[in-house]
């Protein structure tokens, strides 16, 4: 009975000293997790200010991948558990530093984790109608996720129109504040700077690539109602040769050389938060300052549409314009007659055109698939599409569904015809487009191997969407010519 007392009593004292030992322990564990927390905390800020000490020195390229350094990914690996047991830290593993990218609070991964963002976003919706812009446009520049980037971008869009100038003077704000400081723009370190930051790119995107490609064009602010019955908003340019007016694209006279009116500036802000969708506001600014210089790049700006077919002859040894022979195909064009509705203007003949091809304005009501470039004969300004191709050829086009009465235009199946063809980015606006046709002809009149029978028979035809960017377009002029 003594050895049985001996030996309780051992055990006795042994789960005591254990127990005694386990609060030191804990904290000897705690400590280690707080040194690893300050550990990588004291590395984020050594590269900031890597970053920031080797801005004026460094390669943009080098830059772009300091700057480039997420604090979300230093931040979440070492963010503390919030439980010392691994089953329920697996359960409950806080991802501190994605949150902190996105902008949002720290909360537990999960299946729960889509329903309180979705949550998130209507009560940001509910806010925006109520006049709020700040939060959505914070997530737009901030988020790396493009599904909520492009759900807040829908909530901008809804206020735009009457908050433009409040947005407008938040972007202006922090990139006129930026503009003295060279480092600035590479220093990316989000949240913490990155929203300002994002702001300044914004803005130099805008005064250095948008307003001066539309400068000198009064803005047209139109609405229009979309298939599923929401509305579009556009800031129409009123001289491109598309969307203006003919009267407007076809001004020649002298125009300020910059514009930063109201409506100007809210048009260029619109387009590049639309491109933030697919890309960080850092991408975008490096986009819009690209040169194209091979044709490779031009055709990486040619949508993935249906396109008639040609081949190339002859290249101009300046650069100036190529000789294609294309193949024959089929068009819908403004209806002889309508000449009142061309003289209107590219934005009227547009939608009458996609009408036509959308299934509004043909019998049959049949939805053709989108096709490229919209063409726009100098002479007549007729504007015509591209059919697509199973009713290219004259006996193909009888398949093709007839216009309703009220549509006011016709199919014509052109057959092979041989242009020179002179390639622009930008906007197709109208000055800008006759320069580029006197150019063309200028170089054709000395050409020895060439023959131009119409000087006055030039098109212009473009390839991209009234909303792409300018430094995303592809703008072409052409003439027929004869091969001598």
């Amino acid at each position: 009975s003594s050895a049985s007392a001996l030996a309780l009593s051992a055990g006795a004292r042994s789960a005591v000293l254990r127990a005694m030992a386990l609060p030191e322990r804990v904290r000897r564990l705690r400590r280690r997790q707080q040194q690893g927390f300050v550990l990588r905390a004291a590395c984020a800020g050594a590269v900031a200010a890597c970053a920031i000490a080797l801005a004026s020195t460094a390669p943009a390229r080098v830059l772009d991948q300091i700057g480039g350094l997420s604090f979300a990914a230093v931040a979440g690996s070492a963010a503390p558990s919030h439980s010392l047991h691994s089953g329920a830290r697996a359960q409950g593993d806080w991802s501190t530093g994605a949150a902190l990218g996105a902008g949002l609070e720290a909360r537990p991964r999960g299946a729960g984790v889509a329903r309180m963002a979705e949550q998130e976003l209507r009560a940001a919706a509910a806010k925006t109608q109520d006049g709020e812009w700040r939060g959505p446009l914070r997530t737009l520049l901030l988020s790396r996720s493009e599904g909520k980037r492009e759900v807040v971008l829908k909530q901008l869009q809804s206020v735009f129109e009457s908050k433009s100038a409040e947005i407008v003077a938040e972007i202006q704000r922090h990139g006129e504040a930026k503009a003295s400081l060279t480092w600035w723009p590479w220093l990316r370190i989000r949240p913490f700077l990155g929203y300002r930051s994002a702001c300044a790119s914004v803005y130099r995107t805008m005064v250095e690539h948008v307003l001066p490609a539309q400068a000198g064009s009064s803005i047209q602010v139109q609405q229009r109602e979309t298939d599923s019955g929401g509305k579009t908003l556009r800031y129409v340019l009123r001289d491109d040769a598309t969307e203006g007016d003919l009267a407007d694209a076809s001004n020649r006279s002298e125009r300020a050389v910059a514009i930063a009116d109201p409506a100007s500036q809210a048009r260029a802000l619109l387009v590049v938060l639309r491109q933030l969708r697919e890309a960080s506001a850092w991408e975008v600014e490096k986009a819009a300052g690209e040169e194209v210089s091979s044709a490779e790049k031009w055709k990486a700006r040619t949508p993935d549409l249906e396109t008639p077919e040609y081949e190339v002859l002859f290249e101009d040894p300046s650069g100036v314009y190529e000789v294609r022979r294309y193949k024959a195909y089929s068009a819908v064009e403004m209806e002889k007659g309508q000449e009142g509705e061309a003289a209107k203007g590219g934005n009227r003949q547009f939608f009458a055109l996609a009408n036509y091809i959308f299934g509004k304005a043909n019998v049959a009501q049949e939805k053709m698939a989108m096709t490229t470039p919209v063409q726009m004969d100098s002479r007549t300004g007729t504007m015509s599409f591209i059919m697509p191709s199973n009713y290219w050829g004259e006996d193909q086009l009888k398949s093709a569904p007839a216009p309703t009465a009220e549509a006011g235009v016709r199919l014509v199946a052109r057959g092979e015809e041989t242009l020179a063809v002179s390639i622009f980015g930008g906007y197709a606006r109208g000055q800008a487009v006759d320069e580029k046709k006197e150019a063309l002809l200028k170089a054709l009149d000395g050409a020895s191997n060439l023959r131009v029978p119409d000087k006055d028979a030039t098109r212009l035809m473009q390839y991209n969407d009234p909303f792409t960017v300018p430094w995303k377009r592809r703008n072409e002029v052409s003439v027929p010519v004869e091969m001598l």
